[in-house]
């Protein structure tokens, strides 16, 4: 195999016909590439949706049969495709004027030939911005009718103990899961709070990649 490097320089264009020249460092290095950030190659393949919770006021969801988490991701048997799930984004307005001892974490289970059948929300292209695409059926705050008892997989943000009074508790939570869950053909994947609040305010946003199985 010949690798033709370009020492020092980058492409004028983006190179998709005959031999590119691999960029390369000041001295014809192999580089580690930064060219384009992380996750670029993945979204222009359109290869990268979310689900979200907009100002959600959470039901308490540890993983029982059906419930309401946040955010149900069932990949259907059928779909050809593995959901890697890329991050959680967790924006806190206020938790409300109800006292708990609160986080939110990832359950999942295998659904077998069970589908998850609560009320759809179609997931979004993060390349397109449109709500097409996606091989997930996605749940948004809702109960989610069929759903297993699934079990903890990863704890994801955590809050402590929070006041019956309302405050504005602004802030912005970032996990970075990096594949590190997959949601594999027939498989759930339910974020939940393990608290139920009152009068709060929650966003909740899970990115996650479609790929090929």
């Amino acid at each position: 195999m010949l690798i033709q490097s370009q020492a020092g320089s980058l492409p004028s264009s983006r190179q998709s016909a005959g031999t590119p020249n691999n960029p390369a460092g000041t001295y014809g290095e192999s580089l580690f590439s930064e060219l384009a950030p992380q996750y670029y190659t993945l979204l222009k393949n359109n290869r990268v949706f979310s689900l979200a919770a907009l100002a959600a006021n959470p039901t308490a969801f540890t993983g029982g049969a059906a419930g309401t988490p946040l955010i149900g991701l069932y990949n259907p048997a059928v779909s050809g495709v593995d959901l890697v799930l890329l991050q959680l984004r967790l924006g806190v307005r206020t938790t409300g004027t109800a006292a708990a001892t609160l986080d939110f974490s990832f359950y999942g289970v295998n659904q077998g030939n069970v589908a998850v059948t609560g009320t759809q929300t179609q997931a979004r292209s993060m390349y397109s911005l449109s709500a097409t695409g996606s091989a997930a059926y996605g749940m948004v705050n809702v109960a989610n009718t069929a759903a297993l008892a699934s079990n903890l997989i990863a704890p994801s943000v955590s809050l402590g103990n929070v006041a019956a009074t309302a405050v504005t508790n602004a802030a912005l939570f970032l996990d970075d899961i990096k594949g590190a869950i997959v949601v594999s053909p027939g498989a759930y994947v339910a974020f939940g709070a393990s608290a139920t609040l009152t009068a709060a305010s929650i966003d909740a946003v899970v990115i996650w990649a479609e790929l090929p199985v």
